[in-house]
């Protein structure tokens, strides 16, 4: 077995983010670090959108961002900390649009090491050092400067490390021009210190400076802090602010700064909620310091949400008072950033959605300073502009197609606390629909005119046998004089580069111009228009198997050619590209024809349009066009069998080359060009439409998640820029698409409390969640729990529900609560063999302690579907002496994982049954998972001690392990495949791998059913069963796998490994179908680690192997970015396999369009 791994959607957590003008530019954009990814966003402050303009794949964990600018420099730069064991400076190169390395200095081992510096990053206010930093011992100073080219360069490293100290925060300081400072939150840990030095135990903030003139760091001041102190915030100085630095403590912030003896005045309490205990003070989480003109603001986050607003009064050079009030309630985030255009940005970590908020203004002028208690109210300061959703994180998912569409939908049980919800996931671009009107009759194509301005001002909806023009300003009115015809249908409009507009109908070509006057062209007698197309300088229209081209000349008019186009065949479709900037006029124009031929003409300065190229497709084209992509001129052709088939023009010679074919739906296809990140694409229709556009180097067909449509084409509004006017059904509706870079789209049902597993009720279907809350949680008093979450009651106590939901509508038919401290922690359907309805076991703890893990009581419940499938009956409760893990339907009868052992019940009238009871597991009992074919096989995971395979002796009632691992696996999920000898299980660490039965065995237990052969009885092994897992696969994803599945993603398409990610990602290991693709994959990921390494500098096969050697398995991430490589290194590539750069491309293409999307 072969894989091929390849990542549908990134994970959605951001870890941290940084402002700064990267491009250059005088726009703000932020860098988010997002797992693996690093990613440039842009807020657009006219309509508070956000946007990902760039994404990249550093194959490392970023674990630190900082922005550096040099002194007078305009643009800043990128400074990354990460497992990489090196300092990482980067740039992003607005040509490329690519992140790119300005200089790289390794300084230790890669991965996760406390000693390795990455684990914080600060920089000089001023652009001449910055400072990594571990999260023991190592600090590192480099100081910047540039060379005779001007370019940024940096040299040996400056130590400043102290031994045996715990570091928990680093900043610079603003220090003005003087040497740089950097401040530290540091612990010493030293047990052997015996001088008396009460300080040196204690928690201190240190100042490191870096002497420029003698090259070297000092350790310059420190004074204690609280124990409690997680939290640096760097003031400004100079004429900005005093300097120094606030350290964020439990319930205090307090001002430290070396010109200060005293603190007496300069320390504040966190104000905490009315029902928050004295013994829960408030911690800081995030902050943010916007800089203002001789002000400065800042914002602090405690762990509940609440911001407050810090205040500082300062003289000349140090604090005098300090003030905070509260500010409003957001959900809890990551990082904090506030733009200067007047936003908020708040990036989440683990809530999954990031928010995008406009200052209403600065903090309530009534809101008393420095109280002890703060009472929670709505948003005043703050409004919502924008919500980026996200996954994160992804706790159990199911892959089903329960509303029967073209694709199956990922239902995931997503978020924690309050922000948790059931979020269902399709795949295709997010639609917003803006306005909806109908219209009299059934409309068959709409188009946009721009008469003057910037925006359309007219839609024109063609009908069956007449024309309907609307006037678009305030609202949508009927427009009478437009000088359109509007009694006869419309074939194609257009607007004229020379003024007017120009009107193809089966009888006339019409040009109104902006007076009002019309000039008309008719076709010969006889004949009748039956397709045209039209650009701001030509116009072809077909008569039968001919077309004649109009363009404009010199004085402005539109001119007939002498010559006709010849098809020698009857046209059925036209397509004309715009004219490129700074040309008279488009060099091609393609035809479709009755005989499934497409033919592209050239149309020279004169004479008759020669045919350049023709291509034979598989039906009758149903529209073609001809689109200027970023990547050249492309010829998009849409059939009557649903198929669109694209291909390469060549804009010399206009010949055809590297067609590729695509099914897109049951109906014929129609397509028209739309305007996509200001650059064309295609809008492709058929029983769903379809958005054809350039996306990082490569031409993506994606679907759109709306209703299907039966015309649609570009509108240019004040509202959307890049708009589209659609119409369907009788209604005529203005649409957007708002994220290009989110392929999949989330429909959400709210749920209370963090879920924990799912199950569905296959005929009502109709899923039961159970939910739980470890603290104890509950909702406030007339609260919005979205806003201010949940009330924390302390460890120890537990909140939960067994909640049935209906995924149609939204609704909970059902919610049962389970009180007096109990919490349901698993969850399954049963199937007894004495009983024909349909069971539901839960099991249950009553006041679980997680260390040590141990409960006062447990129980399992047994519910019964009443006849709707909409809601449970409670049938009995069965106590049990260990906490019952895991559950399973195992042989007509329930399976439970009671600590090391598995016990086998019946269902009795009052309780449950014990049949059988085995100690099977080294550890733990974490899951439970049922053979496919054999009835009395199973596989159990551990907690620490991978999986096993164990067989059930009926007459014995024993379980035997047949199979173990020789490695240690901390098993998070398992899925056993169709073979049912191999295992597919993701571990903690964030590795995923597939484990095979010997053949041997399979055998064996094969030709044993009842499981009485000698397998059972042969002797252990190193302590284990006598028989070993084979390893088949081995990959490090980078993130922890919850769940796993096997299922085809898209109609027709081939079976793939699909799994879910902690963090929100979707991904899919696809088994490979033949050698040949092994040898051509594993060809270009060998190339592509050579030619086109990580910009991180981590090596992509030390972190594809961070903790088992990856074996069997290809990167397709890696892979993929060969598209957006270089042309000269894409050459390189292509030459050593031997290949083309289409054949490349066309292969990675195929494999995603066979398997995936």
């Amino acid at each position: 077995m072969y894989l091929y791994n390849l990542t549908l959607q990134p994970a959605s957590s951001i870890s941290t983010a940084i402002l700064g003008h990267f491009s250059g530019t005088k726009a703000q954009e932020i860098v988010v670090a997002r797992n693996q990814k690093l990613e440039l966003w842009q807020a657009n402050t006219t309509t508070g959108k956000l946007s990902v303009e760039h994404s990249e794949d550093m194959f490392c964990r970023i674990r630190s961002l900082a922005s550096f600018r040099v002194t007078g420099g305009s643009k800043d730069y990128i400074v990354m900390g990460a497992d990489t064991g090196a300092a990482c400076l980067m740039e992003y190169d607005v040509k490329d649009r690519r992140f790119k390395v300005v200089q790289y200095h390794e300084f230790g081992r890669t991965g996760l090491r406390r000693l390795v510096a990455g684990q914080y990053v600060a920089t000089d206010p001023k652009g001449r050092a910055f400072m990594i930093g571990a999260v023991e011992r190592s600090k590192l100073v480099y100081v910047v400067t540039r060379d005779s080219e001007a370019r940024l360069v940096f040299g040996s490293p400056l130590e400043a490390s102290k031994a045996h100290s715990i570091c928990f925060d680093i900043v610079g300081v603003d220090v003005g021009y003087e040497n740089p400072v950097f401040a530290a939150l540091e612990s010493v840990y030293d047990d052997d210190n015996d001088d008396g030095d009460e300080n040196a135990q204690k928690k201190q903030v240190v100042y490191y400076e870096l002497d420029l003139g003698l090259n070297h760091v000092v350790r310059k001041w420190s004074a204690a802090v609280p124990d409690t102190a997680n939290r640096l915030i760097a003031l400004p100085g100079g004429d900005d602010g005093p300097s120094g630095v606030l350290v964020c403590s439990e319930g205090a912030i307090e001002y430290y700064s070396p010109v200060v003896t005293s603190t007496e005045g300069l320390r504040v309490a966190i104000p905490r909620r009315t029902e928050q205990g004295e013994d829960r003070p408030v911690m800081i989480v995030t902050h943010a310091v916007h800089r203002m003109k001789n002000a400065f603001f800042i914002l602090a986050q405690g762990e509940t949400g609440d911001l407050y607003k810090v205040i500082v009064e300062y003289s000349e050079e140090t604090a005098t008072q300090l003030g905070i009030t509260y500010f409003d309630s957001i959900p809890p985030a990551s990082c904090l950033r506030i733009l200067r255009a007047g936003f908020l940005f708040a990036a989440s970590a683990d809530s999954g959605s990031h928010r995008l908020f406009q200052f209403e203004n600065l903090g309530l002028e009534a809101e008393p300073v420095n109280q002890q208690m703060l009472s929670l109210r709505e948003l005043s300061s703050l409004i919502l502009v924008d919500e980026v959703e996200g996954l994160c994180p992804i706790l159990r998912s199911q892959v089903l197609n329960l509303a029967e569409e073209d694709t199956p939908q990922v239902y995931a049980l997503c978020g924690r606390a309050a922000q948790s919800a059931l979020r269902i996931v399709r795949h295709g671009l997010e639609v917003s629909e803006l306005a909806v009107s109908e219209l009299p009759g059934t409309p068959q194509a709409v188009w946009a005119v721009r008469r003057q301005g910037d925006f359309d001002d007219l839609i024109v909806v063609g009908f069956r046998d007449a024309t309907l023009v609307l006037g678009v300003a305030d609202d949508v009115t009927e427009v009478t004089d437009s000088g359109l015809l509007a009694t006869e249908p419309t074939l194609a409009l257009g607007v004229c580069d020379a003024g007017g507009i120009v009107q193809a109908t089966p009888r006339v070509l019409r040009r109104v111009h902006a007076d009002g006057r019309a000039a008309e062209w008719q076709p010969p007698r006889g004949l009748g228009i039956t397709h045209a197309a039209l650009n701001s300088r030509q116009a072809v229209v077909a008569l039968g198997e001919r077309a004649v081209v109009f363009e404009l000349d010199t004085m402005g008019e539109l001119r007939e050619r002498a010559e006709s186009l010849d098809a020698g065949t009857d046209i059925v479709c036209v397509g004309l590209p715009a004219v490129p900037q700074g040309r008279r006029g488009a060099s091609f124009v393609a035809v479709g024809c009755a005989d499934s031929t497409v033919r592209v003409f050239a149309l020279g300065a004169g004479g008759e349009p020669e045919l350049a190229a023709m291509q034979a497709v598989a039906d009758a084209p149903e529209s073609v066009a001809l689109v200027q992509t970023p990547l050249g001129l492309m010829l998009f052709v849409g059939l009557r069998s649903g198929l669109l088939v694209r291909a390469r023009v060549d804009e010399v010679t206009g010949e055809l080359s590297d067609p590729r074919t695509r099914f897109l739906g049951a109906r014929a296809v129609r397509l028209r060009p739309v305007t996509v990140r200001g650059g064309a694409g295609v809008v492709a229709l058929s029983t769903q439409p379809w958005l054809c556009h350039v996306h990082q180097g490569r031409l993506r067909t994606i679907p759109l998640s709306y209703d299907a449509l039966d015309d649609a084409c570009a509108f240019v509004s004040p509202q959307s820029p890049e708009g589209m006017v659609s119409v369907a059904a009788g209604t005529l509706r203005i649409i957007s698409v708002d994220r290009l870079d989110a392929e999949f789209n989330h429909a959400s049902i709210p749920l209370s409390l963090t879920p924990r597993e799912l199950l569905l009720h296959p005929e009502s279907r109709h899923f039961a969640i159970i939910e739980t809350e470890h603290g104890g949680a509950s909702m406030p008093d007339k609260q919005s729990p979205e806003q201010f979450g949940l009330v924390r009651q302390g460890a120890g106590q537990w909140a939960s529900a067994l909640r049935i939901v209906n995924p149609f509508d939204g609704e909970s038919t059902q919610t049962v609560e389970f009180t007096d401290n109990w919490a349901a922690i698993s969850l399954a359907h049963v199937s007894f063999a004495s009983h024909s309805e349909r069971y539901v076991a839960v099991g249950c703890v009553c006041a679980m302690t997680m260390r040590p893990r141990a409960c006062e009581s447990a129980s399992i419940r047994i519910y019964r579907w009443n006849a709707e499938g909409a809601q449970l009956g409670l049938v009995h409760e069965t106590p049990v002496d260990e906490i019952p893990q895991a559950l399973l339907s195992f042989g007509g009868m329930l399976l439970v994982g009671l600590g090391r052992t598995l016990r086998l019940y019946d269902l009795g009238i009052r309780q449950l049954l014990k049949k059988a009871q085995t100690m099977v597991a080294p550890s733990l009992v974490t899951g439970l998972y049922a053979h496919p074919t054999a009835p009395q096989r199973l596989f159990v995971t551990d907690v620490q001690e991978s999986v096993q395979l164990v067989v059930y002796n009926q007459s014995s009632r024993q379980f035997h392990v047949v199979l173990d691992d020789s490695l240690p696996r901390y098993i998070t999920c398992a899925h056993v495949l169709e073979d049912g000898d191999t295992v597919v299980a993701g571990d903690k660490f964030g590795n995923l791998f597939v484990l095979r039965a010997p053949e041997a065995v399979s055998r064996a237990l094969d030709a044993d059913p009842a499981g009485t052969s000698r397998l059972v009885y042969d002797k252990p092994r190193l302590g284990a069963s006598a028989h070993r897992w084979n390893a088949v696969c081995e990959f490090h994803p980078g993130d922890i796998v919850t769940s796993i599945s096997t299922c085809s993603l898209a109609a027709g398409s081939r079976p793939v490994i699909f799994y879910t990610t902690l963090m929100g990602a979707l991904q899919a290991a696809i088994p490979l179908p033949s050698q040949s693709d092994v040898d051509f994959f594993q060809a270009l990921e060998l190339n592509m680690r050579k030619h086109s390494p990580p910009i991180s500098g981590r090596d992509h096969l030390k972190h594809r192997s961070s903790y088992n050697p990856v074996k069997a398995v290809i990167d397709g991430d890696l892979c993929e970015q060969y598209n957006m490589l270089p042309d000269d290194t894409r050459e390189l590539i292509s030459d050593n396999l031997d290949r083309t750069q289409q054949d490349i491309s066309k292969r990675l293409e195929d494999l995603r369009a066979m398997f995936a999307y």
